[in-house]
């Protein structure tokens, strides 16, 4: 398993880095750490400026790994980049390149799923890529620290078990189970895709039907009731997770949570 996380040296972004490297760790995966920089074309002196700023990278890239050095475990070293370019556009680059299976992202701010969402590089990378984004909010701790991983489904039919790649990794290699929860709706006749018990297989644990008037609040309160190490969810257009992506949803401002959210392409 290949793990990016792209860092832009604050103090969030090490957060999400010191989480990756102990999920690395914990599956013995390949740990990439990404910085992107860009030089505006308006300087005079652009070759120089470009110059600076990269060794300014680099130098920050040395500092930073070399803080992280308690976390290697068996002389696994994080395999460091530093690109020019746009932010999205490279981070999309190297991880097609190196053919990376997640990526860890640090957040910020309200630490609300909206704000996980909606911060400007999260929110093109989710719209863009194929590959699985688990977002990191500011407070989180620095590990997953217990066998509550759950799943918040829709009732949306899912077209292929590949969506769960990932998420299955991550469950077998710690030896835990994926809950299935669902906010029940009066109108629909069947909760959730049932061939999501086709898909995870014996990794599926206890399916919890939650009813309650808003999707988002709901979710957040269970999770959080239960103290779970990780939320997932299906990204995908007209769902409740799309809802999150609307500025202004009161629901969304409610949705405070420290909890480290997946988010799946559909």
């Amino acid at each position: 398993m290949k793990i990016l996380c792209p860092t832009d040296f604050s103090e969030h972004s090490g957060i999400a880095l010191e989480y990756a490297m102990n999920l690395a760790n914990e599956l013995g995966a390949e740990i990439h750490v990404l910085s992107v920089y860009l030089v505006s074309k308006s300087s005079s002196t652009l070759i120089s400026m470009e110059d600076i700023v990269r060794e300014n990278h680099e130098e920050d890239m040395q500092k930073l790994i070399a803080g992280m050095g308690s976390l290697v475990r068996n002389d696994n070293l994080p395999i460091t980049k530093i690109m020019k370019g746009n932010t999205v556009n490279a981070i999309l680059k190297y991880a097609k390149n190196f053919e990376i299976d997640l990526i860890v992202m640090g957040t910020q701010g309200g630490n609300s799923l909206r704000t996980i969402l909606l911060g400007s590089t999260t929110k093109k990378l989710a719209g863009k890529t194929s590959i699985p984004i688990l977002a990191i909010p500011e407070t989180v701790k620095h590990k997953l620290t217990n066998n509550k991983i759950v799943l918040a489904l829709d009732n949306k039919v899912l077209d292929k078990a590949e969506v769960f790649k990932v998420p299955l990794m991550f469950a077998k290699f710690l030896s835990q189970k994926i809950d299935i929860l669902h906010v029940e709706n009066e109108d629909e006749m069947i909760p959730f895709d049932p061939f999501i018990s086709e898909y995870l297989g014996d990794i599926m644990g206890e399916v919890i039907i939650e009813k309650g008037e808003d999707t988002i609040t709901t979710i957040k309160k269970y999770a959080e009731e239960q103290n779970i190490g990780m939320l997932i969810m299906v990204r995908r257009d007209k769902s409740f997770l799309q809802k999150l992506l609307t500025v202004g949803n009161t629901a969304a401002e409610l949705a405070k949570t420290n909890i480290p959210l997946m988010v799946l392409p559909e």
